[in-house]
Formats: C-alpha cells, structure tokens, sequence
C-alpha cells in the first residue's frame, strides 16, 4: 500500500507543477516546434525525420492500437493477459481524458497561428494522449510478445491458480526472460530501453506536428509510467486478472460490479465536465482558442472541427471507452459458459454464432439511427447530443466485442476451411492424373 500511496504522492507533486508552471514552456517549446518544422520541409513528407515522426506519431493513435490488439487478440491463447492489455489501454485513456478537464490546457496551435498543422486536433491538450497511452500500450504489448505470455493456457480453476500462486514464488519478468531466451545478448533491460525510445520518439512526433506543449508530452510520460509501477508494483496486474476468472468461473455476472464502478467513474467525469464548462474563468480564453483554430486550414476544410462544440466535448467523449473492457468481458465470459454447459461442441459453436451475428447486426441497425436521433433529441441542445453521441459510443464498444468474439474468429476458420478445401481438391486432381497415366 505504501507504494501505491507514494507513487501518487509523487505524480501529484508533478501535477501541481504542471498546473501552475507548465505555461512557461509554451513560448519555448513552439518555438522548437517552429524550429523543426522549417527545418525538417514541414508538409511536404519528403525529408526522413518528418517521415519517421509521422511513423511514430500514427503509432501511438487509437486506430493503430486498435488493430494491433485485434491482431494479437485472435493469435494468443491467453486471453487473460491480452484483455489486461485491453483494460490497462482503456484505463490509461480515460485517466487521461479525465486530467485533461482538471488541467484544461490549450494546444500549441490553440495560442500561436503561426503553428502549421497537417491534422487538426481538438479538446484540451495536457496530458499528451499519445505519449500516455502508447506508454502504457507498448510496454504491456512487448511484454506479452517477448516473453510470449500470449501462448500460455488458461488455469481452469480460481482455486488452482491462487494456490499455484501461493506455492511458488513469483517469477520475475526479467527472470523469465533469460528462461525464455538462453545465452542471447540482447537483455531484457535492452528491451525496456527500446519501449523507452519508442515512447520518446512518439512524444516528439507530437511536438514535431504542432499539436502538444512539451510539459504535456512529458506529463503524459510521467502519468504514464505512473499507470504502469501501479500495474506492475502495485498490484493492479492481479486486481484484473482475479476480476476476469471470477467472472468466467465464479459468478458469470460478477462483471455487473465492474460495468457499476465503471459508471460511477464516468458520472464523476461528467460532473467535471460541466463544471469545466461554466466556469467563467474559461469561457473568454476558450473564445479566443477558437479564433485561432479557425485561422487553421487543415481544422476548417474537412478536419472535423466545429465551432459550436465544446473544448471538453472531445475529452468526455473519449472517456467512454472505459466501459469497453466491460462489455468484451461480459460476452467472452457467456461465451466460455456455453462452451461448458452444452455437451455438443459443434451444434453449441453454430447457436454461439447465430446470436453473436445476430446481436450484430441488431447493434449495427441500432447505430444507423445515430445522426436521426441525434438530431430529433438532441437539437441545438449540445449536452443532449453529447449525450445521445455516448449513448451510441455504448453500441459502438459492444459492436467490437462481437468482432473480436465472433465476427474475426469465423471469418478466418472460414477461410481455412477454403483453402483446406481447395488444396484437398489440387490433391485429389493428381492423383487421379496419376491414376489415369498408371
């Protein structure tokens, strides 16, 4: 407990002097970020530095993330480790989005015009929502690669993993390395250095492309590594890996209890969102942040940028996804179930699919009526439509627990069952040339 009351200490302390002292970076850092930018052919794509931060920057977005995790999701056989990974990704984005609306920081371009964009960006700017979560992401991602904890199988008990536990000591992350990897010179101290530059390169890509402060790239890694000491020190790991096998082996509705916590988090952020924006002090300075964006090109001409949203729109927006490690868990933990209690594996595999498609494509026409909706209840009202967006935002996270659960996994056996089928059929064809020529 000491620790995780320490660490807090600690990024707290870092957070008040962010608060109060990081605007004196802002005339420094844009004039580094003006700097690279001329010097480095900004826009054109065509020098190797702007062309590697871009590599780098397009890392560290949700989509990426994203499609990584549905690559990984589908090879490991450990779902447990990579749904710590699912949870820990959307822990770290919604502690973001919520610091964001304590801090109500602006972006680079929000204060100075003279910042060339290539992407616009809106919402408040501190933390650096790239420098954190890719922090978070990457390390658990490599870890789970590199010490292959994708390919361990699943304890079938509670019961038998708590005494496994108690029976052995714990096996270090370094210690397992050198039983994975024997006499290779690359240490797992090495690997934790490449995490560390790759996180650095992702910050700077940020600075790079005009649309974060340096104090809020180095926040983002500070919250960052934060989220991972209490993940890995202080007991976070176990806190997930217990809740997700009581919910599959326990009590399959024990995920109703983090689906509450879940809620009662996000009404809190709601709360500070309306706060954030009411507060007098505010609403002048934001007036002037969106005389600037305006003046931005790629914010005004297909960026995406609206006028009459609000800067906290974006944040609040982006802290839903906390309810997605949720959803995935209620259906993978209903999934497992089945698989038990039916006796037929095949005839429970065609009735799992039936529904899950099903679900989907109900989920899927509930989401067609988005914008109708939106614009019926919600009006000029922007709390209403912000409302009605997270309501379907909801649809949205259950429709990728399908994909991950049901939609992914039948499409590629389909298509191994096509090429079995069709290499069955090339073999059949020789051999009856072979017959025919005997």
């Amino acid at each position: 407990m000491y620790k995780l009351i320490l660490s807090t200490v600690i990024l707290l302390f870092f957070l008040v002097i962010d608060n109060f002292y990081g605007s004196l970076t802002y005339n420094i850092s844009n004039e580094i970020t003006k700097f690279l930018q001329i010097q480095f052919e900004y826009g054109k794509e065509t020098g190797i530095f702007e062309y590697t931060l871009l590599i780098f920057s397009t890392a560290g977005d949700a989509e990426c993330t994203n499609i990584l995790t549905i690559l990984i999701w589908i090879k490991a056989q450990n779902k447990i480790q990579i749904f710590k990974l699912i949870t820990m990704n959307a822990i770290a984005a919604a502690f973001g989005n919520l610091i964001k609306m304590v801090m109500t920081q602006p972006r680079p371009f929000y204060l100075d015009p003279q910042i060339k964009l290539d992407f616009c960006y809106t919402g408040y700017g501190d933390p650096s929502g790239h420098s954190l979560r890719s922090f978070v992401f990457y390390a658990i991602l490599i870890e789970t690669i590199v010490l292959k904890k994708y390919n361990n199988q699943e304890n079938t008990t509670l019961l038998e993993s708590e005494k496994q536990m108690q029976d052995c000591e714990e096996i270090s992350n370094s210690e397992l390395y050198k039983q994975i990897y024997q006499n290779q010179y690359i240490s797992y101290s090495k690997y934790k250095m490449f995490i560390a530059i790759f996180a650095f390169l992702i910050g700077i890509g940020r600075l790079y492309f005009g649309v974060h402060f340096l104090n809020q790239i180095i926040i983002g890694w500070v919250i960052g590594g934060y989220i991972i000491y209490i993940y890995y020190y202080c007991g976070l790991e176990k806190i997930i890996e217990k809740a997700f096998r009581n919910s599959l082996l326990l009590n399959p509705y024990r995920y109703l209890k983090i689906l509450l916590i879940s809620f009662i988090v996000f009404t809190l952020a709601f709360l500070l969102y309306f706060e954030r924006h009411y507060e007098q002090s505010l609403i002048d300075i934001k007036q002037q942040w969106k005389q600037n964006i305006l003046k931005q090109p790629h914010c005004t001409s297909g960026g995406g940028y609206n006028p009459k949203n609000k800067f906290e729109t974006h944040d609040i927006s982006g802290f839903s996804i906390l309810f997605f490690p949720c959803y995935l868990l209620a259906f993978y933990s209903k999934q497992q179930i089945l698989l038990k209690i039916e006796s037929d594996q095949i005839l429970t595999q065609i009735g799992q699919n039936i529904q899950y498609l099903l679900t989907y494509i109900f989920v899927y026409w509930i989401k067609s009526f988005e914008k109708r909706t939106t614009s019926k209840l919600g009006g000029t009202s922007e709390t209403k439509r912000l409302l009605c967006k997270i309501f379907f935002a909801q649809f949205h996270y259950i429709e990728i627990s399908i994909l991950f659960l049901m939609i992914i996994p039948l499409g590629l056996r389909l298509v191994k069952s096509f090429c079995k089928r069709q290499q069955f059929s090339r073999i059949s064809q020789i051999d009856q040339q072979e017959t025919e020529m005997v």
